[in-house]
């Protein structure tokens, strides 16, 4: 018989394990299925064998006829699996046991509607669902632990958009309730403060408005007094407790810029000049 036969010959590997292969298949180095782990042997290498505390989470029902001392811990087949809480899920042998993730249900990592969905562990907040806004997206659809952004309508009839998981651990209301967000008509400053938005520069605040800013805005504007003082100001100082007014009208001591623009205009400069080449002076 030859290195290069094709024959089929039986093998016995140090370890006692007995098996077939071709002799040119042999001489080029290849040994024992077993012990590299390419073939089940149900005492040695199998999933029973290796891990025994595994054999608890096997659904027997769903992988009939199909058993774990027939498949090796590093198979990529897919199987089916049972946690002590009954949910069954499944998952390749490999992940499971590499990964040892456990029931994706439990862990949140799937929707499991009457179990872990927003509807069922957080009722109160799936009252808060924007029907129209999420379209065919419902609640029990959802994880409450997921990081999925969805939109919300508040017990005043906001509607914004928020992560569920952040929502659950109140780490996120309502930005228009909270002044996080301005909302014309409802928390702007024209709408809350309407005497402190009447002095509101008109001209050197640009496009912006008392529209677009919340009361208690940091935020630094200019404005106008009735005496025509302007000055900047923080919007949440003009509006707080202490009520600051115009500083020029308290006498109070204002910074180079405010100071220059709250001067009045001064008379027109007229200037002299001298055409060329000639002694006479014109005035400007």
């Amino acid at each position: 018989m030859t290195y290069g036969s094709h024959q089929k010959v039986w093998w016995r590997c140090p370890q006692g394990h007995s098996y077939r292969s071709e002799v040119r298949i042999r001489a080029r180095g290849t040994g024992c299925p077993f012990c590299a782990g390419h073939t089940v042997l149900p005492e040695e290498n199998s999933l029973a064998a290796k891990f025994p505390d595994l054999l608890s989470e096997w659904d027997t029902e769903k992988n009939s006829p199909l058993l774990p001392t027939q498949v090796m811990p590093g198979a990529h087949q897919k199987v089916w699996w049972r946690c002590p809480k009954g949910h069954s899920w499944q998952a390749s042998v490999a992940s499971h046991v590499t990964s040892n993730a456990g029931c994706p249900f439990c862990a949140g990592q799937k929707v499991l509607s009457g179990f872990n969905d927003l509807a069922s562990l957080h009722p109160q907040l799936a009252e808060q669902w924007d029907w129209k806004k999420n379209g065919a997206l419902t609640p029990e659809a959802v994880s409450a632990y997921s990081n999925r952004r969805v939109w919300w309508l508040c017990d005043k009839g906001h509607s914004f958009c928020a992560v569920i998981a952040h929502r659950v651990n109140r780490e996120s209301d309502c930005p228009y309730c909270t002044n996080r967000k301005v909302l014309p008509g409802f928390n702007d400053l024209e709408t809350k403060e309407p005497v402190i938005a009447s002095q509101w520069h008109p001209t050197l605040n640009g496009s912006f408005t008392p529209q677009q800013v919340t009361p208690g805005s940091s935020r630094r504007v200019w404005w106008l007094c009735e005496n025509g003082h302007a000055w900047r100001a923080v919007v949440s100082s003009r509006t707080g407790k202490q009520r600051c007014g115009c500083p020029i009208c308290a006498g109070r001591p204002l910074d180079r810029c405010t100071a220059i623009l709250s001067e009045p205009p001064a008379e027109p400069v007229k200037i002299s000049a001298q055409t060329a080449g000639s002694r006479r002076k014109h005035i400007l």
